[in-house]
């Protein structure tokens, strides 16, 4: 089809440039309930989202810290404090309205902190025992970059817990979601913006990639780079989970 094929060439050209999405995430409070209540997608969100959590659960009742980037509304940090007896609960975002959405669905629970700062940026936020970024990677980078760079946060022996889109049914969840029309009006956005960043060498970029979603069998090769013990993986329908030991 020709959403499809637009979007295939679209990634070949922006594959070696990391996704621009700053700007947009920071005006934004994440709301997913046209996401989440999707007759296709709703379910299986659901169900990665509580993956998430037992995996939160499981590897943090021994943990003396946790840091989740791209925190959102807080879903995965109220997992922390409900789950676990973590002392220190560390939420980093780089949308101000969205940190105070995250501490009022904490209940302003005294071990929580709160950070409004990008990713990229040196927050001096220190290491934690339990790192999570959950539906945020792809948005924050080269998939790759930002699993190293979120490693670099994890104390040795600790675990980093995240998951991805991914590509293998992605133009059926966004044709649910959006509509065949504003799909393929999408699509052509997205192509359009990657001949630009091609064309000036990553220069020219106007927020229509906003995120590198990889195919499952792409996020297995980049775990194996990664180099480090993968103790859990998950590949659904959307959605790619890991848990990674350092």
């Amino acid at each position: 089809m020709l959403a499809e094929a637009m979007v295939h060439v679209g990634r070949r050209l922006v594959r070696n440039y990391p996704p621009l999405g700053r700007e947009y995430f920071a005006r934004r409070v994440w709301n997913g309930f046209r996401y989440d209540t999707s007759s296709l997608g709703g379910p299986e969100i659901r169900d990665n989202e509580q993956r998430v959590v037992d995996l939160i659960t499981k590897y943090g009742q021994d943990a003396g810290r946790t840091l989740e980037f791209g925190c959102g509304p807080g879903v995965y940090l109220a997992a922390v404090a409900t789950h676990t007896p973590v002392p220190e609960i560390v939420g980093v975002d780089v949308s101000a309205k969205t940190l105070e959405v995250a501490r009022r669905r904490v209940n302003d629970d005294s071990r929580l902190r709160l950070v409004n700062g990008d990713f990229w940026a040196d927050l001096e936020l220190g290491k934690a025992d339990v790192v999570i970024c959950a539906n945020a990677i792809h948005h924050l980078g080269r998939v790759r970059d930002v699993i190293e760079r979120l490693m670099s946060f994890v104390r040795p022996g600790g675990v980093l817990i995240g998951n991805v889109w991914t590509m293998d049914h992605y133009h059926e969840y966004q044709r649910n979601v959006h509509g065949e029309m504003r799909h393929l009006g999408r699509s052509a956005l997205f192509l359009a913006n990657a001949m630009l960043l091609r064309a000036s060498d990553g220069r020219a970029h106007w927020g229509s990639y906003r995120s590198q979603i990889l195919y499952a069998k792409e996020v297995d090769e980049v775990l194996r780079g990664v180099g480090h013990e993968v103790l859990y993986r998950s590949n659904t329908r959307y959605l790619s989970g890991f848990a990674v030991r350092r």
